[in-house]
């Protein structure tokens, strides 16, 4: 596919996030135009200004000639506004343009009333500062775009392919995984401001350990309990920390949370 128009249909935070990822790459084969829709003139005319002439913008009735022009359409909608929204724009699909759906809980199946070749997605937030994580899952008629949808979707940060069944678990760990993290950098941070840290230099700190034990993990390529043990040292202060977390049920309602995201991932895309 060369010379393709990629219409973005939703740009709110997600969709907004993969525009600004693109935008700032480069790839092949790259969209030779851009084009997105929003529900209204005000949320058109403020990513217009955004991103000036890099972009067409279209709202409302407009955007089915939008989505008609598109070679490769960006579901970057809310699960359930999303069938309302495709029913409307219906007239500008012709049934085998690329779709690659941002939409937690919408199977490939689903969407496949819309079109043939359907890359299912889950990316999160930090794909916006181009280190966000896509698993991607492709209907058959969608294989043969798997390379330039790997590459797009790689300028997020990384993308993998994985099955569909694993979809829901993705969008748990992937989608809603930054929040988890979010919720455990604040509660260190908390703990260093009750012992008398300022809060700005505690937050800082924080998401610092949280950066460089991620790119530890990645680096190493070793199991995390195995990067834990040592920094753990015999009757030191790293153990007995861990062992009231442990004692706190830490590790097990991370987890289950994990597994309860996942959960209702899957209710979102049952009507």
């Amino acid at each position: 596919m060369e010379n393709y128009t990629l219409t973005i249909l939703g740009c709110g935070t997600m969709g907004t996030s993969m525009l600004l990822s693109i935008l700032k790459s480069t790839f092949k084969p790259y969209p030779k135009k851009f084009i997105c829709c929003t529900g209204d003139k005000e949320s058109a005319d403020a990513l217009q200004e955004r991103f000036g002439d890099k972009i067409e913008t279209s709202y409302g009735e407009s955007n089915i000639d939008a989505v008609k022009r598109a070679d490769v359409i960006i579901l970057g909608l809310k699960p359930y506004v999303c069938e309302s929204v495709l029913d409307y724009v219906n007239r500008g699909l012709n049934g085998h343009q690329l779709i690659i759906s941002l939409l937690a809980g919408w199977t490939i199946k689903r969407l496949s009333q819309y079109s043939s070749c359907i890359a299912r997605v889950m990316t999160n937030t930090p794909a916006k500062f181009g280190c966000g994580m896509a698993v991607v899952s492709f209907s058959d008629d969608a294989l043969q775009y798997e390379h330039l949808v790997m590459e797009m979707l790689g300028t997020a940060g990384k993308a993998i392919k994985l099955p569909e069944k694993n979809m829901d678990a993705c969008t748990s760990l992937v989608g809603s995984g930054p929040a988890f993290c979010l919720l455990m950098l604040q509660a260190m941070a908390e703990g260093a401001v009750q012992m008398g840290i300022p809060y700005n230099v505690a937050k800082e700190c924080a998401a610092k350990v949280m950066e460089g034990t991620a790119k530890m993990v990645m680096e190493t390529g070793k199991h995390p309990e195995d990067l834990k043990v040592e920094v753990c040292t015999p009757g030191g202060t790293t153990i007995a920390g861990l062992l009231v977390m442990e004692d706190r049920g830490v590790r097990g309602a991370i987890s289950r949370g994990v597994e309860k995201a996942a959960e209702v991932a899957a209710s979102l895309g049952k009507k």
